[in-house]
């Protein structure tokens, strides 16, 4: 029962499966070999990639949310202040309307 789970999960029969992992092994071993890199200096290389990305991604959204509250505190100075006076101004006849 174990056996055929494992071979759902790994997509086939547990023989071929096995087989296709140690083709699959070799030729990635052989490509990391002839580029002179190590599994350790590969993942490594992938976390650094990811960790950019990461960083990069926090300081743009950083850089977008200081853009846009800059935004809205410079459009709110103008437009609350109108608002208020409309308020003001036109609070009798919006009472009557409703």
């Amino acid at each position: 029962m174990t056996e055929g789970r494992i071979g759902r999960l790994a997509g086939g029969g547990s023989l071929r499966t096995l087989i296709q992992l140690v083709i699959a092994s070799v030729v990635v071993g052989a490509f990391l070999a002839f580029w002179g890199v190590s599994p350790g200096e590969f993942w490594s290389g992938v976390f650094n990639f990811i960790r950019g990305i990461v960083g990069w991604l926090g300081d743009s959204v950083g850089e977008i949310v200081v853009n846009l509250l800059t935004y809205l505190l410079f459009g709110a100075a103008i437009v609350v202040p109108i608002w208020l006076i409309m308020r003001v101004i036109g609070g009798r006849g919006a009472a009557r309307r409703d």
